[in-house]
């Protein structure tokens, strides 16, 4: 028990600090900017961040959320990110084997950043939509249990149909929603994330993150709408509301699809 607590505490501290790199990939990446150099500054004056006052999530209490340097506020969301990442590392850590651990995390820090980019910017970057592609593929190669498969063909056929299955009938909807209204409905790097999302969790996924992603979108719309008396043309970006389904499904949606829909072989157990 204690062992357990204790690499938990530690996946913890590590979900923080991976949580503070994403910070950094959310402002840099869609600037052009290196992530790794040069290393952290001040957002607003520039001047570099000495260690102790870059703590994941403890530094931007300690600061009282502003800048020791130039007295600028810093985001709220910063320790969000940070904390959310710590959480969700700690939970796969308890939840999957090791090799399907890292392989979770690396898509949780892919949908991470492009949740982060997409409410800034109305944009998912192609490094990330179709490098998931292309990353759950290889990683249902090299790991097939990713996929509920034992070969590691199949696992990676399996993937790839995944994916086209999840890009296509996105990108379909899209496309048949425009028509209706005349206008763009949804961008085509919604579709590009959940190709990625069916890549890494196959397709048995999509019922659960389309239901699960479009009440959520529904939901935070109508309470953006309302109070604020804005017209239906405002647009929302959805993919924050596909990665937190997918993130839901990683911590238990799985198991309340597989419960409901128990020995069908579509359904590959865990």
């Amino acid at each position: 028990m204690i062992h357990a607590l204790f690499f938990g505490f530690m996946v913890f501290v590590f979900g923080a600090c991976l949580g503070s790199f994403l910070n950094v990939c959310i402002l840099r990446i869609p600037l052009g900017q290196s992530i790794v150099r040069p290393p952290s500054r001040c957002s607003a004056c520039g001047l570099k961040l000495p260690g102790y006052l870059n703590l994941p999530v403890l530094g931007y209490f300690l600061l009282h959320g502003k800048a020791r340097c130039c007295g600028a506020r810093l985001d709220p969301r910063d320790p969000l990110v940070e904390a959310g990442t710590a959480v969700f590392c700690t939970a796969l850590w308890f939840i999957y084997p090791p090799q399907l651990f890292f392989v979770y995390v690396l898509l949780v820090a892919g949908l991470i950043v492009a949740s982060g980019i997409d409410l800034d910017y109305l944009v998912i970057p192609d490094a990330l939509t179709i490098g998931g592609v292309v990353a759950g593929i290889c990683l249902s190669y090299l790991i097939p249990e990713l996929q509920g498969r034992e070969d590691r063909v199949d696992a990676m056929i399996f993937s790839s149909l995944s994916a086209a299955l999840a890009g296509g009938l996105l990108w379909l909807v899209a496309r048949i929603a425009s028509w209706l209204l005349q206008k763009e409905a949804m961008g085509i790097g919604d579709a590009k994330l959940l190709a990625a999302l069916g890549a890494f969790l196959g397709w048995p996924s999509l019922p659960f993150i389309l239901a699960v992603s479009s009440m959520l979108g529904t939901a935070v719309g109508i309470g953006i709408l309302l109070p604020r008396k804005r017209k239906l043309g405002v647009k929302v970006p959805y993919g924050p509301y596909l990665a937190l389904a997918a993130l839901l499904w990683l911590l238990g949606g799985h198991q309340i699809m597989t419960k409901y829909l128990l020995n069908n072989p579509l359904f590959p157990a865990r």
